[in-house]
């Protein structure tokens, strides 16, 4: 059976794992052989028929690139639990970077590793805004330094907390508040030449969507998560930068500065670079709260 879609050669021996793994219902087996159905419109292109297919009997004719070729890593190269987990806490956030050039190929590398996460309902519209440029970077830093001090200038305001009040974001502006102490230290240090916000970085990946899409802030996030994680087997290490992300939601300025395709929002930034400081131990995390349903002892 062959669509403009999915085609199904004779090589098909209908184990039906495609039926299992199809998200959107699209295969039937049918005279031990797999056939697409009448969701077949449904299909979101995630290619998880065509990674299951022990026979590469289906064809996905709209995927960007034909990976059949790359075999899954066999059970003896499978990463540990022990790796995996190593790999995680070695992670850190870096709050100081060398002023060590980050070149285009890496940046390449570090968008690979982005691409590859998971996307709700596979929408894969995540994209990625690249400064590369440590000027240009303390440019946008001026720019946000002159929003953090006319947010100090409201939170200290009488005027603005009544209207908080009346506008019933009182609790909202309590809480900015008990941060402002961090406003405040961030302009005095830039003040002085100190980056406490950027961390010296010379390169932001700024990761962001349609928001129409249909869960951008996780597919972002994910995405971003993905890059810091894999940045230190590139001798780099990554930062979230949420000051970046907010200023850009609240202020004209920096939307005009940081220019996103129309109808885009940034959700995740991330500042790269190489570490300053070299880490040498790993560092305790609280342990986990859980809480178990239904569990047969």
């Amino acid at each position: 059976m062959s669509t403009e879609i999915i085609s199904i050669t004779e090589d098909c021996i209908g184990c039906g794992n495609c039926s299992d793994v199809c998200p959107r219902y699209i295969f039937d087996i049918v005279d031990n052989k797999a056939i697409t159905n009448q969701n077949l419109f449904r299909c979101h292109d995630c290619g998880a028929c065509v990674a299951v297919c022990s026979e590469n009997a289906i064809i996905q004719h709209r995927m960007i690139e034909n990976s059949l070729n790359e075999d899954f890593p066999k059970k003896g190269k499978t990463l540990s639990y022990e790796q995996v987990l190593e790999t995680i806490r070695q992670r850190r956030s870096i709050r100081y970077f060398s002023d060590k050039k980050v070149t285009n190929e890496q940046i390449k590398q570090l968008i690979d590793l982005g691409r590859y996460a998971p996307t709700g309902h596979n929408d894969r519209n995540v994209c990625y805004t690249i400064i590369n440029d440590r000027k240009k970077l303390e440019f946008l830093l001026d720019t946000m330094i002159e929003l953090f001090k006319k947010l100090k200038k409201q939170l200290n305001s009488t005027f603005w907390n009544a209207i908080a009040s009346i506008a019933g974001k009182k609790k909202f502006f309590d809480k900015a508040r008990k941060s402002l102490y961090r406003l405040e230290s961030h302009i005095e240090n830039w003040g002085k030449g100190i980056d406490k916000v950027l961390h010296y970085s010379s390169t932001l990946i700024l990761i962001h969507a349609d928001k129409e899409t249909s869960s951008p802030i996780e597919d972002c996030n994910i995405a971003a998560q993905n890059i810091a994680l894999g940045a230190p087997t590139l001798g780099l290490g990554a930062t979230f930068i949420g000051y970046v992300q907010k200023s850009w939601e609240n202020s004209k300025r920096i939307r005009e500065i940081i220019d996103l395709p129309q109808n885009h929002t940034l959700y995740a930034c991330l500042a790269v670079g190489y570490p300053k400081n070299n880490y040498r131990r790993l560092v305790p995390r609280p342990v986990a709260k859980v809480t178990y349903f239904n569990v047969n002892t």
